[in-house]
């Protein structure tokens, strides 16, 4: 998070104003030869020579020639010892070099169009050069008839005042003095006697004339290129969000047209010879944070960055040095991770040597949140990290911070979900909730957070009066933020409290307020980026959707809360947070990712009521949305795999599951590059795949697909797996029948029934009822037989789905009929044959 863009006008040194030499077009005595001449200065040696006092730049004077006269014939200036030297050609206003912009696949293929027009730069080694003295014409004396011209102007072009040759000296604090008129015989025709020429001669600088004006129309430029560039990134950042989620051509290119005119000012005004060392430091942060926030030119970065370092050594600029190192560590995990890790090693040691606790904060996190990008939160190092952070900050309480630390070394232990890893978190959680009393920890994004991993953490587990309760808690909690200023709806920075030592070295300032901000007496503020409001109350919604989904008794409910979350997600964010392009396209990706997982929820849910017809329009929509490559990929191809299976089409199914991206390997797993949603669906997808191998009766391939699954299932965290596995594998069926194999049927079926109560799945429970029914107790007639077929048939009216509701009032009219109760019978038979026919319907009509 590099520093913040201000540059206001500090640090700049007014520098003398050099003229442009021109002939006033209105001056009433413009044609006079006399006014025509050209007037030549000089340049004191210490000018030229002697370096700038406050940098390592030479103090040149430099003329920007104005756009407006370069079509004009400029008067060519005559030197009788030195011929004039010729000005270079114009600079163009856009970089030679067009910034190669990020995420965009060529789309910036051409310079923008210049709609300034471009700054042309005197040669500076003119104004270095003496100029050879010319030689006085005589002037005329004054008659009545012929009026005494105007003295030509000359302006000092240096602060100290240059002393001319006595031939060329006049007065410097008056009018010149002419001469009156002499006889011929005195001086000659029209001559000025020799004392009268030395009275004119002896002053020691040009008057300025009386009758023109000479104020300077030069302005400082640089303050100019700052304030344009300002402008043009603001403009840029603040349509972000609008261009992230329409991405048009035409939206693209204007903003690739503000952002490279904002660059080119930049570059402009680090060509400049006027700046202070601290503001080229500035500058250089600035122009190096654009390019790695909006473009790919990552070696341009760096050698910005290099300069930067240079003068922020020479000068002891310590606030922005370490500015400049946390934006290099950004560049560089770019293009090298492994050497980004060792130079973060690096710096937080030398942190620590010299004390410098805030930044060791600041390097410490970057190196935690490089290692979430890496997919390596949950390793060693990773956790070492996380944990030093916790201990630094109890040494020396600051409490936000190791809160933090704890927090985020939960989320990396849900990410991993290895072995006793709930235990982990809940641990996480403990240390975090131990310090709830402190009112230096409860910030609103850390107090939202922790409950959202709490919860989070619940739902593996499988309990549904634990979830309401955790659920409970965090809408209680999202309900008193809702109205509260702590936490602004344009905000997505959560500001973790510091406490500053006393006499400790100062290292940071306004210019570091994007990764450390100042704060006011002994606490100073370390800047994360986290969710928007916006996005933490949508996502609120569908872990609400997911709650429900076991604890609510009316079907569909969880639909309505995931359609809220999609309608939360798909508002326009007119009050968000302006953000480079790049941010906004990555933020847009995930919301864009969450709308798609609330959407496959959606048909996920559908498929569970036999509700195909939207199933299908839910695979329409992600079909329009080209899900990307990752968990969304997989689950639209899942979700279509589901609905072939459902619709009776078992060989486009079979075609499905086959796909290369369910493959499992029978020791390992999942592939290498699977996420952990892609695994948990390879595994459902095969078992679906052993329904269909059992309904085609290919016994080869069920066992050896057997003996795949079963380590991946019998073992796996997730309970709901290991339930589905027992709810197949009871209910197939071999040709002759094995031996021992009732024995496996029951324990299988026992294994599925007590999982389904412990978590409250009616679905999954009148499933394995309706299977005890069939395995069980066919063709049997008694007490227990009744009581099994009737509690599979109202278990499958609560869980809704139409098909299984079939399947139990058949089997429990066939019971009817066994027991001899042929009224009850009749009815259960009506009732399932209604159903069967449904469910027939709709399939066939979404097919």
């Amino acid at each position: 998070m590099p520093p913040g863009p201000g540059y206001g006008g500090q640090g700049q040194q007014q520098q003398p104003q050099h003229p442009q030499y021109s002939r006033h077009p209105q001056h009433p005595n413009s044609q006079h030869p006399q006014y025509q001449q050209h007037v030549h200065q000089n340049i004191h040696p210490q000018y030229g020579a002697a370096p700038y006092a406050n940098g390592n730049q030479q103090y040149h004077h430099v003329q920007y020639s104005q756009p407006m006269y370069q079509q004009q014939p400029q008067q060519q200036h005559q030197q009788r010892a030195a011929p004039a030297p010729v000005a270079p050609a114009p600079a163009p206003f856009y970089p030679s070099t067009t910034p190669q912009f990020s995420n965009y696949d060529g789309a910036y293929n051409q310079p923008p169009p210049s709609t300034v027009a471009p700054v042309q730069f005197v040669d500076p080694s003119f104004l270095q050069r003496p100029v050879a003295p010319s030689q006085p014409k005589h002037i005329p004396p004054v008659s009545a008839s012929q009026p005494a011209p105007a003295a030509t102007p000359v302006v000092n072009p240096g602060p100290a005042r240059a002393t001319l040759p006595p031939q060329q000296a006049t007065s410097a604090t008056s009018s010149p003095r002419l001469p009156e008129s002499r006889p011929a015989s005195q001086g000659g025709p029209g001559r000025p006697t020799s004392k009268d020429a030395r009275r004119l001669t002896s002053g020691g600088s040009v008057a300025k004339s009386p009758v023109m004006s000479h104020s300077s129309s030069h302005i400082e430029t640089v303050p100019v290129l700052l304030h344009v560039a300002e402008d043009c990134f603001s403009k840029a950042n603040a349509v972000g969000h609008n261009i992230a989620r329409s991405m048009t051509d035409e939206e693209l290119s204007e903003h690739h047209k503000i952002v490279a005119t904002g660059l080119a000012c930049l570059e402009l005004a680090m060509k400049s010879n006027k700046i202070l060392p601290r503001l080229e430091a500035r500058l250089c942060l600035r122009y190096a944070s654009i390019l790695v926030d909006e473009t790919n030119n990552v070696m341009e970065a760096e050698t910005a960055l290099t300069r930067s370092f240079a003068v922020c050594e020479k000068h002891r600029f310590y606030d922005l040095k370490y500015s400049s190192q946390f934006l290099l560590m950004k560049t560089l995990f770019q293009r090298n991770q492994k050497a980004a890790f060792k130079s973060l090693d690096a710096y937080i040691a030398d942190c620590t040597t010299f004390k410098h606790i805030h930044w060791m904060y600041a390097f410490r996190f970057l190196k935690a949140a490089f290692h979430v990008q890496a997919g390596t939160a949950s390793d060693h190092h990773a956790l070492e990290n996380l944990r030093k952070i916790a201990a630094i900050a109890t040494d020396r309480d600051d409490k936000a911070i190791f809160v933090t630390a704890v927090i985020l070394e939960g989320l990396a232990h849900l990410g991993s979900q290895k072995d006793d890893w709930i235990t982990r978190v809940q641990t996480c959680i403990a240390q975090a909730a131990k310090l709830q009393l402190n009112d230096d920890v409860h910030i609103p994004q850390m107090d939202v957070l922790l409950l959202f991993m709490d919860l989070a953490c619940s739902l593996h587990r499988k309990s549904p009066t634990i979830l309401k309760q955790k659920m409970e808690k965090l809408q209680a909690k999202l309900e008193q933020l809702r109205h509260s200023n702590e936490w602004a709806a344009r905000s997505d920075e959560m500001l973790l409290p510091i406490r500053r030592l006393p006499n400790a070295p100062l290292t940071i300032s306004n210019d570091t307020r994007g990764v450390i901000r100042l704060g006011e007496g002994n606490i100073d503020y370390l800047v994360l980026t986290t969710l928007g409001k916006q996005e933490v109350y949508a996502l609120a919604f569908v872990f609400n959707g997911i709650v429900a989904l076991s604890t609510a008794t009316t079907h569909g409910r969880s639909s309505s809360f995931w359609g809220e979350a999609v309608r939360g997600f798909g508002e326009k964010k007119t009050s968000s947070v302006a953000r480079s392009l790049p941010e906004a396209v990555k933020q847009a990706d995930w919301v864009a990712e969450i709308v798609l997982y609330s959407h496959m929820l959606v048909g996920l849910q559908a498929a569970t009521l036999c509700d195909w017809a939207r199933v299908k329009i839910i695979l329409n929509l992600l079909k329009n949305a080209q899900p990307a490559v990752g968990f969304p990929e997989i689950m639209t191809l899942y979700l279509n795999g589901v609905l072939m299976q459902g619709t009776m089409q078992s060989a486009a199914a079979l075609e499905i599951w086959l796909d290369p991206m369910f493959d499992l390997d029978r020791h390992t797993g999942p592939k290498a590059n699977t996420s952990h949603i892609g695994y948990q669906l390879s595994i459902l997808a095969a078992l679906s795949r052993l329904w269909i191998l059992n309904a085609n009766r290919d016994e080869v391939a069920m066992v050896d697909l057997i003996d795949q699954l079963r380590p991946l299932c019998e073992d796996n965290p997730d309970v709901e797996i290991k339930m589905a596995y027992h709810l197949v594998l009871s209910s197939l069926n071999f040709s002759p029948p094995r031996s021992m194999q009732i024995q496996q049927v029951k324990a299988h079926i026992q294994h599925a029934l007590s999982i389904s109560q412990s978590a409250q799945n009616t679905h999954c429970l009148s499933m394995a009822l309706n299977i005890m029914r069939s395995r069980l107790f066919e063709n049997v007639s008694g007490d227990q037989a009744l009581k099994s077929a009737r509690a599979a048939a109202q278990q499958a009216a609560r869980g809704g789905n139409i098909l299984w509701k079939s399947v139990g009032e058949g089997m429990l009219a066939r019971t009817y009929e066994l027991m001899g109760m042929a009224n009850e019978a009749n009815a259960a038979q009506e009732a399932g044959v209604k159903y069967a026919n449904e469910a027939y319907a709709r399939t066939q009509a979404n097919r």
